[in-house]
């Protein structure tokens, strides 16, 4: 009788378990899930540190973060992370080596700051060059390092020459300044800026006759291959001066500066020759006249220059 009711009751269990209920040894009535078997860490609070031992989470909709989530080192012999955080509104990917925040991201504003910047390449795959700037190349976005002189319209200076000497005294032909001849290769497609501040003076000592007017006129020229020749641009001065004698401190080297300024278009290749050429034009002293170049006052002696500065394809040129 015992064995047949323990399979009575065995059989009783196995039935009522189809329907989520089972009696067990004691006699106690348990309602179950048959389909509850398995692991399920929803609804609890962890109360230690879970270890997933190196498993996977899979099919995440969303994670919520409320202090920091860090990125270990693959190896293991480095001990600095890298974390993403949200502070005071503000997003932050902290570096634990720097102990501050290497990029960060205002909530209200959306700016971006970096600590430090390192771009590669542009979106064309071009490598950075000492002295190279990044650059739009449409509306889109996409960039690329291109040298400053290959910019739409920068302006990048060019050379500086100095005057080495002074042009020929009362010469009635044009003739050099010493120092401002220029070769010039054009690293770029634009026009070429010229710039000449020229010191014309009347020497101390050779005024016989008061007062004395001596008129000088100068012109930047060009040679080229490729344009042909050309005055660029021209200017004059004119210097009226007493006897030494009749100055407080007697006088010398009378000066005057003239600035002239030319622009000429340049290709990209072609080699350009600049030269500043002085004359004295007219006198009003038979045998007094002038010379451009360095103008020396004492201990001081102050250069003639030539310089030049290249717009990059202005797209215009008057």
């Amino acid at each position: 009788m015992r064995k047949i009711a323990l399979l009575l009751l065995f059989n009783y269990g196995f039935m009522s378990a189809q329907t989520k209920t089972v009696v067990t040894v004691y006699g106690e009535k348990v309602t179950i899930n048959p389909n509850g078997i398995g692991d399920n860490l929803g609804n609890h609070t962890a109360t230690t540190t879970l270890n997933l031992n190196n498993n996977n989470i899979d099919n995440v909709s969303t994670i919520f973060v409320k202090k920091e989530a860090r990125l270990l080192d693959k190896n293991a012999g480095n001990s600095n992370y890298f974390s993403i955080n949200k502070n005071n509104a503000i997003f932050g990917i902290y570096n634990s080596l720097t102990a501050g925040n290497a990029l960060s991201i205002s909530e209200t504003s959306s700016k971006t700051t970096f600590v430090t910047t390192q771009i590669t390449k542009g979106t064309d795959g071009s490598l950075p060059q000492k002295d190279n700037v990044l650059t739009s190349t449409d509306t889109n976005g996409n960039t690329a390092w291109t040298p400053l002189i290959k910019v739409k319209n920068a302006l990048t200076f060019q050379f500086l020459n100095y005057s080495t000497g002074s042009s020929q005294y009362n010469a009635a032909a044009f003739n050099e300044v010493p120092g401002l001849t220029v070769t010039y290769t054009a690293p770029a497609t634009g026009v070429l800026n010229l710039c000449a501040n020229l010191y014309s003076m009347v020497p101390n000592g050779v005024v016989t006759k008061t007062p004395t007017s001596v008129k000088t006129e100068m012109h930047i020229t060009l040679t080229s291959s490729s344009v042909g020749n050309d005055i660029l641009g021209g200017g004059a001065s004119t210097i009226t001066t007493a006897l030494p004698s009749a100055f407080t401190n007697g006088g010398g080297n009378f000066p005057a500066v003239t600035t002239i300024i030319s622009q000429m278009p340049v290709t990209e290749g072609q080699t350009y020759t600049f030269t500043v050429l002085a004359k004295t034009a007219d006198t009003t002293t038979a045998g007094v006249g002038s010379a451009v170049g360095n103008y020396t006052n004492g201990s001081v002696t102050t250069y003639s220059t030539l310089m030049g500065t290249l717009a990059t394809d202005p797209g215009y040129f008057r």
